[in-house]
């Protein structure tokens, strides 16, 4: 049987917050940096981020969204070098640690990753950035996931969803751990959420379906192993051919 397909995705969070001394011309540059990331143009970002640090040099938002750049290209040392240069210029910036906690994540240093995210919830705590608290969230439940600390997991989660109920993904993790938990009826709610979100996640019809699997409803399972399948899922489509044959 196969099992149930895990997509970790990293949410990121550029918080722009501008300090009292950084004008506004450099705010629009970060700005459109921001933009330009979810664009997914990394090169045109990292230009931006470079030109508010010419401008600005120390600005704290520029480094951030230049070492998330890195995380994104997959240079996790070039990241982790930027933001503990930027650490040390404002060690008391919540968004750093946020940051490099990701980067200790892709480099499997989990429990760094828990410290840093912690820090971040502390350093937050005074600011009470709302945007700020559901990333970390996310990030520290994903860690805790990935540590097998699936309880924390949920409790991340959920706060997360609270904080933000519209965001997909989060209602993704929490199923895929509902589901390792054998809480079937509780992932399948989570992945109908998805798909109410975002109706073309192939993903999630996969996982809704390898739940139904789980139910014995074959009846359920194929039809969605046929929907994800035509939105592009090769695992789906193997189910078909496993199992499916006879339903559709």
């Amino acid at each position: 049987m196969k099992q149930l397909t895990l997509i970790i995705i990293i949410l990121f969070s550029i918080n722009s917050t501008i300090f009292s001394q950084g004008s506004s011309d450099v705010e629009s540059i970060v700005d459109m940096g921001n933009d330009l990331i979810k664009l997914k143009d990394y090169n045109a970002a990292l230009e931006k981020f470079n030109e508010a640090l010419n401008t600005l040099p120390g600005f704290s938002p520029a480094i951030d969204g230049k070492a998330n750049v890195y995380i994104l290209l997959e240079d996790y040392k070039a990241a982790g070098k930027i933001i503990d240069e930027g650490i040390k210029k404002n060690p008391d910036y919540a968004s750093f640690y946020l940051t490099r906690g990701k980067v200790y994540f892709f480099k499997d240093k989990l429990e760094e990753a828990i410290d840093d995210f912690n820090k971040a919830f502390d350093l937050n705590s005074q600011e009470k950035d709302k945007s700020l608290e559901n990333m970390i969230y996310v990030n520290r439940g994903a860690t805790y996931q990935k540590l097998f600390e699936n309880e924390k997991a949920l409790q991340d989660f959920s706060k997360a969803i609270e904080l933000n109920p519209n965001n997909p993904n989060v209602y993704m993790y929490r199923g895929f751990l509902y589901y390792q938990n054998n809480q079937f009826n509780e992932a399948i709610q989570d992945f109908n959420t998805v798909i109410e979100l975002d109706v073309e996640n192939h993903f999630a019809y996969y996982n809704r379906g390898m739940t139904y699997v789980k139910l014995n409803d074959n009846s359920k399972s194929c039809q969605d192993f046929h929907k994800a399948c035509e939105l592009g899922n090769t695992n789906a489509c193997k189910m078909i051919v496993s199992r499916c044959m006879n339903f559709k």
